[in-house]
């Protein structure tokens, strides 16, 4: 034990000769000014029991931090969400004859438009049967001529009283059963004609074709509705097309008040691209609130001309329900989160921070607009806050050649 304080001591006397050497000489070895010596006599003092002002610290240097001021500005109410592109319309083409499949009239994945070939079936049987109902047509048609011959024949020699009313009442009725019979054949040749056209497959809508389930030479049925059976093969509609996205129904109201006013605009963008974004219109609210989630079904329309957007693909859509005027914006880096919520460090007058907790309404790009806390024209850090504690002094210098500026409305600038 005593060997522990014999050597306690020992570092004690060592360090304080360190001390005193740095404060008596300076850096070049000259005599320090007196109240060096004034200084080490307050320093002995406080090791040796001395008060809290007799070992007064030296203050402690300010902290460089970059600070930014909050502005007064237009701002955008925006809603950002999640979707996911969705075809205006995606139609599974399927055969609605029996047949052997003779010609593929495209390739996979090409652009086609509505009422392009894209399959011909075998239609050798289908046109037999359209002659064979035409050739019963006009048997029929023949029959019915030679039945309405007959009935003006046994009409005028009834009237001259040469042919008895029941002969007149045969061929009247023989007229009227061929009179069926020519309408029977029409409506069988008719039938036979749909057929034979269903052995030529067009598309019912322009788009873009996917994988060709059947190649030629495949024989299909009839409207195979079996869940295991592919599609001869899918046509996608590309142009336009749907974004679909969800919002909280807190944000009804404001929807159902913004559309009375015109369509609102609707901007997406891709995660891997996203400095180009895509604008389009929304065009659609869900007539009910999904109660499992609390959240209501939206749909946007865009152009897409360029094809940039495409099924089944996630964007990140922001929604604009209008502007706010003189909304309070600061950059989001400012925000901190701590245990009591969001604050930020605004610096004071005299170079001193202050720790004020802030209410943020909504992000805007790389700026915040902030509901409760902050005032236009207040400095806050937004760089080098771990360093800081309320009351710490900062330096904040402006940066080198940095000319004084009117802040710009946050939607113009550019994220």
């Amino acid at each position: 034990m005593k060997r522990l304080v014999l050597a306690a001591i020992l570092v004690i006397v060592l360090a304080g000769g360190y001390y005193f050497r740095g404060l008596i000489f300076d850096q070049a070895g000259a005599p320090a000014p007196p109240d060096i010596f004034a200084n080490a006599w307050q320093y002995v003092r406080g090791l040796f029991g001395g008060t809290a002002s007799d070992n007064r610290a030296r203050p402690a240097p300010a902290q460089l931090v970059v600070a930014d001021v909050a502005s007064e500005s237009a701002a955008p109410i925006q809603v950002i969400a999640i979707g996911t592109v969705q075809p205006i319309a995606m139609v599974q083409i399927k055969s609605r004859m029996d047949g052997e499949i003779a010609k593929v009239n495209f390739e996979e994945g090409q652009e086609v438009k509505e009422g392009d070939t894209l399959f011909i079936l075998d239609d050798r049987a289908l046109k037999a049967q359209l002659q064979q109902a035409e050739a019963n047509l006009e048997r029929d048609r023949a029959q019915l001529d030679r039945a309405k011959l007959e009935f003006t024949r046994q009409s005028e020699l009834a009237t001259r009283g040469a042919a008895t009313a029941q002969k007149l009442d045969d061929t009247k009725t023989a007229m009227a059963v061929f009179e069926a019979s020519v309408r029977a054949s029409q409506a069988t040749l008719e039938t036979a004609r749909v057929n034979l056209n269903y052995t030529t497959i067009r598309a019912p809508i322009a788009g873009r074709t996917g994988s060709v389930g059947f190649k030629r030479g495949s024989i299909v049925k009839a409207v195979d509705t079996s869940p295991t059976v592919a599609p001869l093969v899918t046509v996608t509609q590309m142009k336009p097309i749907y974004v679909n996205f969800t919002v909280p129904e807190r944000h009804l109201g404001d929807l159902r008040a913004a559309m009375a006013s015109g369509s609102l605009p609707v901007t997406v963008t891709m995660p891997a691209q996203p400095k180009a974004p895509i604008t389009g219109a929304l065009t659609f609210i869900d007539s009910q609130v999904d109660v499992a989630t609390g959240t209501i079904t939206l749909k946007a329309k865009f152009a897409n001309d360029d094809e940039r957007l495409w099924p089944g693909q996630f964007v990140n859509v922001t929604l604009t329900l209008g502007m706010q005027q003189n909304a309070i914006v600061v950059p989001s880096v400012a925000i901190q989160i701590g245990p009591n919520g969001p604050y930020v460090f605004v610096i004071k007058q005299d170079s001193t921070v202050e720790l004020r907790l802030v209410k943020p309404d909504r992000t805007v790009g790389d700026k915040t607009v902030i509901a409760e806390g902050i005032k236009a024209g207040e400095r806050l850090v937004v760089d080098g806050q771990l360093r800081l504690g309320n009351g710490t002094r900062v330096n904040a210098p402006e940066p080198k050649g940095a000319q004084p500026k009117a802040p710009a409305p946050v939607a113009e600038r550019t994220p």
